[in-house]
């Protein structure tokens, strides 16, 4: 698509997608650098999600990253070590003609042939391995995400409530009769914070990366704090009351204001360590999942918040971790990490008057590259923030 081909007023990422969704073949171009874009990587998670037939053109011989290989690892492609020479753009008019018309297989043959023995050995672990990925993604569509289960950092141990989830245990949660916001249990464990694999639009505060223990579990927001929640809490402590439906996220409340809430509710703001710990849920990448489906933001949102918890959740049953409203947190912001110092301690005290604040998630109208699970705003911590609202971490009684 081209900047022509959109009317004036239409914003571009609805314009993708609507021209996306009237596509019958979906031609990918495998590059370094379009494996490394969320926006390519967003494009492709749509056009898998809505069952379009897929041709992928790799110019690249590098393996692809584990986000890529999830939609494309079972749709056979065209490889062109040689680049995109006369011969390679021919056979790509060939498969997608072949997609068009609903025809065999995308992929002539490209490569060397190596013996009718070696066919047939890669045709059967080709036909396993596209036969495990239709009944893994079958099996998906209708289990519930079950939670990751992250490697174990340290012998510290805290009480669990039970096994975490499975298909006969889910993912241990609870209400707090304080707020009446569900709770889900995050578990112990290690993860590298900062910059994802492959991500080359990282800024330098999100560097540099470097693994990060979270020795005791914790009890998180299922949700972002919403109107009816806060309301709650305001009703109680003389505060004014919020206006809006009771389902949507409540914002524009300052940093102290968010410590006051969850102080009040039995807890305190997560800091950002378990924050982005609990919002990757175990995975590496830029994203938890497709973009489209797990976050509200510019492309689909109408550009104004939606209710929580109507997108899919992460593998810890965390819904809204990234778009919709951003997320205060209990640091303060610095320029760059500094692995050498502690980055999990539950420090509760003020910031400094000059010192920012530190929101996370990215909101409703910020573009891809802006709800990315590394992506960090700096904020100042003494006023309300339209795009911003929370979660509280709670002690269980």
């Amino acid at each position: 698509m081209a900047p022509r081909d959109i009317e004036k007023g239409t914003d571009f990422p609805a314009a993708i997608v609507e021209a996306i969704s009237s596509s019958r073949v979906f031609v990918v171009i495998i590059t370094q650098d379009a494996v490394s874009s969320p926006h390519v990587l967003s494009e492709v998670g749509h056009a898998f999600g809505r069952k379009k037939r897929i041709v992928p053109f790799r110019l690249s011989t590098e393996p692809l990253p584990a986000n890529f290989d999830y939609f494309l690892s079972t749709i056979q492609w065209l490889d062109a070590p040689e680049g995109c020479t006369d011969g390679s753009l021919k056979r790509l008019l060939e498969a997608t003609r072949e997609a068009l018309a609903g025809s065999g297989a995308s992929r002539p043959p490209m490569q060397p042939r190596r013996g009718r023995r070696v066919m047939i050995i890669g045709g059967l672990a080709a036909l396993a391995l596209a036969t495990a990925a239709v009944i893994y993604w079958q099996w998906s569509k209708s289990a519930r995400p079950l939670p990751a289960q992250p490697q174990k950092f340290s012998s510290i141990e805290e009480e669990k409530p039970g096994p975490q989830g499975n298909d006969k245990h889910p993912a241990p949660t609870w209400v707090n009769p304080q707020d009446g916001q569900n709770y889900v249990w995050i578990p112990p464990g290690s993860f590298t914070m900062g910059c994802s694999q492959g991500d080359n639009e990282c800024a330098d505060d999100e560097k540099p990366t470097h693994v990060v223990a979270i020795d005791k579990g914790f009890w998180l927001g299922q949700t972002e704090v919403s109107i009816a929640a806060y309301n709650k809490y305001a009703g109680t402590h003389g505060l004014k009351l919020r206006a809006g439906e009771g389902n949507l996220p409540v914002r524009n409340v300052p940093w102290a204001g968010a410590k006051a809430y969850c102080s009040a509710v039995g807890g305190r703001l997560p800091t950002e360590a378990e924050w982005e710990y609990a919002a990757r849920g175990g995975r590496p990448e830029i994203y938890y999942g497709v973009l489209l489906d797990i976050a509200w933001y510019a492309g689909n949102s109408q550009d104004q918040p939606q209710p929580v918890g109507t997108k899919k959740p992460n593998s810890f049953g965390l819904y809204d971790m990234l778009g919709n409203v951003s997320e205060w947190v209990l640091d303060r912001y610095y320029k760059k990490y500094y692995p050498e110092e502690a980055a999990v301690g539950a420090v509760d005290e003020p910031l400094a008057p000059n010192a920012s604040a530190v929101a996370r998630g990215g909101f409703w109208g910020a573009d891809a590259v802006s709800v990315r699970v590394s992506h960090r705003s700096e904020l100042p911590n003494d006023e309300g923030v339209p795009t911003v609202g929370f979660r509280c971490v709670a002690a269980r009684h």
